[in-house]
């Protein structure tokens, strides 16, 4: 059994195509084919049904797969520690992170890149969900999302800071002079907001369920970035963290009256047992102190 036929059965059980596996692997599919074949006669089992041009994992494959892919990442891991052993100059560094905490991500990577500029970052923008399923399968190193209660209890969370969720409208609309908010005035206002997925609109519509408040949203996005430019108008407003916003001047946060501050949490999410290069700890210093800045950033403007 080799480590390359394992990383070959594992690619056709994601894609269930034999010739798009090939494909991404950059090998013919009939090397593809005689490799899963001679996987099958070791083992003695048949790992995938051949369904036309699909190819589907029968029982033994779909029991098999979990010992496949940790196979493979301890391999991997093995490979990591030498690398680390030599130094964090050169290598890729895969991060996830939600919409919202990019600009805490950039401000990071600029420092970070300063210090390891042979560190190439491979950066995934996603909603919490999605990032979750990437995580799981080993294609991130650590991901950055505001705190959700179905992420996982066996991640490893690395808090970051804590964040307001306000009222943000742009400074030309009506409501911008406003000291505060309450919920039930909140259900006059037209709305965009993240689409169902990220983690502030979870913890939006939980206290909306709670207090059986009817927003009017009129459009959901799943780009931040999108909704901010989209309140220029001065017509829309949302409800955000104050960090997704941060460095946004024509802006206006806006407290919503609450018994207590409505506040997300934002954390660095690590997978539990995978061995954590150097370069994924140092960038995580570079967050932490980026983090560190942000928050005497908000205290002095608040």
């Amino acid at each position: 059994m080799e480590l390359r036929q394992l990383k070959y059965f594992m690619a056709a059980c994601e894609l269930q195509n034999f010739s798009e596996a090939a494909r991404q692997l950059h090998i013919s599919q009939s090397t593809l084919s005689h490799q899963i074949k001679q996987l099958e006669d070791e083992l003695d089992i048949l790992l995938f049904d051949r369904i036309g041009k699909r190819v589907i994992p029968t029982e033994a494959g779909n029991a098999f797969l979990p010992f496949a892919r940790k196979s493979i990442q301890d391999a991997e891991n093995g490979r990591q520690i030498i690398r680390d052993l030599k130094g964090i100059e050169t290598g890729i560094l895969h991060i996830g992170a939600t919409y919202s905490l990019s600009p805490l991500l950039i401000s990071a990577m600029k420092q970070f890149a300063k210090t390891y500029p042979g560190i190439k970052v491979l950066v995934t923008l996603a909603t919490s969900a999605e990032l979750i399923d990437r995580l799981k399968d080993n294609s991130l190193d650590f991901i950055l999302s505001f705190d959700a209660e179905e992420w996982p209890a066996e991640l490893e969370r690395l808090p970051l800071f804590t964040s307001r969720l306000c009222f943000i409208v742009h400074q030309s609309h009506s409501w911008a002079g406003l000291s505060s908010i309450t919920l039930k005035k909140l259900e006059q206002a037209p709305l965009i907001l993240p689409e169902k997925g990220f983690a502030t609109r979870k913890k939006l519509d939980s206290i909306c369920r709670k207090h059986q408040l009817k927003l009017k949203v009129g459009i959901e996005i799943n780009d931040v970035h999108t909704i901010i430019h989209t309140l220029s108008g001065g017509y829309w407003s949302t409800i955000l963290t104050e960090a997704a916003v941060r460095g946004e001047p024509n802006l206006v946060c806006i407290p919503i009256l609450y018994t207590d501050h409505i506040t997300s949490k934002a954390f660095l999410f690590w997978p539990q047992g995978i061995y954590r290069k150097k370069s994924a700890l140092a960038f995580a210093a570079c967050l932490q102190q980026e983090a560190k800045e942000g928050m005497k950033y908000r205290t002095s403007n608040s």
